[in-house]
């Protein structure tokens, strides 16, 4: 089962990219794979844990530990109870209930992880393809981005694909931006990040380091994504310290007051950045949805917004038209205000749901060892700076929560041996 295993969690992750977009997206490949659809995902997802209970039970009947594993359980508790009551509230069927709140089934890539892929080479493995597959992806839409401007197209740039914005987007470049990859990209600096922190050594962080490079000129120059800016600068300066403060105590100083300094001086204009200039019209678009949701949250008294039917209830979800800032098609997202968003959903239950992962975060911090202990914090730091506008239970990242679930599950459990130790 191991090569299967493999095999098919490789053909998984490259569907999160779409196989590198070089196929033209139908409108039907885009209801079954897409960064709004996971329907293929799920089912493959279930259909390898089903296969693996069967042919590789010896393994799930292992004694082990779960950090994750009562989070889990009250997740899915708490969904179908929003099922539930979302079918009275809005007096649909449980057929329309369960089309409109499928993706929330992602939670069986947790149990498949965490049961068949606990061991340290099969972890190892995923973060070699996670981190491998983002590199490319990285190079490939750069290129795209550079090529286009000549007039040459090799990506699927239409509706259905990486539907670009033609802005002339980039401080440098102006590139077209290109930021439906973003997600998956930053996510794969996340775990090249991890990956370099576990797996030290001079030509594993040479290779690692170049991974990040591209990566991160992608997020920059290409995909145009702020918080995604933000959250990838962090990563990068705390694995630059992380990697240095032992040799070099008296830099790592003197770099953390420059960065202090700096981003205090910075702060006017990061701000600037988000309320200002071509970007004001985007940030009251998003006071707007905030102002929106948040009268939500108790729509349905114990639970908030639920999962009603997305073309009968359609201004519910996306605000009336009248609501709008002046733009073309504008609609609210709940995507777009972060966990906020989670809340918007699940109303009290998503709020103690939040609280919890929290809890379970800090608690698994403590526990963890060595550098499992800085991997978890580097962690931590990604999902704190992304938290505001991009939730991981959102369609399009609900993939990578639980990937990063798992990966926690394992750093917690897991105590580095004396050679991961040394400098």
């Amino acid at each position: 089962m191991k090569v299967i295993n493999r095999i098919v969690i490789a053909i998984i992750i490259l569907l999160q990219v779409s196989f590198f977009s070089i196929i033209e997206t139908t409108p039907r490949m885009f209801l079954l794979n897409s960064t709004v659809y996971k329907t293929l995902t799920i089912f493959l997802v279930i259909c390898l844990l089903i296969c693996n209970i069967i042919f590789n039970f010896d393994r799930l009947n292992k004694p082990r530990r779960y950090h994750f594993m009562l989070f889990i359980v009250g997740l899915l508790m708490a969904y179908l109870l929003v099922l539930w009551g979302s079918q009275g509230a809005y007096q649909q069927s449980v057929v329309v209930t369960l089309k409109n709140s499928y993706i929330y089934f992602m939670f069986v890539l947790y149990l498949l992880f965490v049961f068949f892929f606990n061991e340290e080479s099969e972890t190892h493995f995923l973060l070699q393809v996670v981190k491998y597959i983002g590199a490319i992806y990285s190079v490939v839409l750069i290129a795209q981005a550079f090529l286009f401007n000549r007039g040459t197209t090799f990506l699927d740039l239409g509706t259905y694909g990486l539907n670009p914005i033609y802005d002339s987007f980039g401080p440098v470049f102006h590139f077209i931006r290109i930021a439906n990859a973003a997600d998956f990209i930053s996510f794969a600096m996340l775990m090249t990040g991890v990956d370099m922190l576990l797996h030290r050594g001079e030509k594993g962080t040479l290779i690692n380091s170049g991974l990040l490079l591209v990566n991160y000129l992608y997020i920059v120059f290409v995909s145009g994504t702020r918080m995604y800016m933000i959250a990838d600068t962090l990563i990068l300066l705390a694995l630059i310290i992380i990697m240095t403060v032992k040799k070099y105590k008296g830099l790592i100083f003197g770099l953390l007051t420059v960065i202090t300094v700096s981003g205090f001086m910075g702060i006017p204009v990061v701000i600037n950045s988000f309320i200002g200039g071509k970007r004001k019209l985007s940030f009251d678009m998003r006071l707007g949805e905030i102002q929106y949701y948040a009268d939500k949250v108790f729509h349905n008294g114990w639970f908030g917004l639920g999962f009603p039917d997305s073309k009968r209830y359609d201004q519910l979800l996306h605000g009336p038209a009248n609501s709008h800032i002046l733009m073309a098609n504008a609609n609210y997202f709940l995507e777009d205000i972060g966990i906020l968003g989670i809340v918007v959903v699940f109303g009290v239950l998503g709020l103690i749901g939040l609280i919890y992962f929290g809890y379970l975060l800090v608690t698994a911090f403590i526990q963890a060892q060595g550098r499992y202990k800085q991997a978890i914090l580097l962690i931590i730091l990604y999902l704190v700076s992304t938290a505001a506008t991009l939730s991981l239970l959102d369609p399009q990242r609900i993939f990578y929560l639980f990937f990063i679930v798992y990966l926690i599950e394992y750093l917690t459990n897991h105590a580095p041996s004396k050679d991961l130790e040394e400098i």
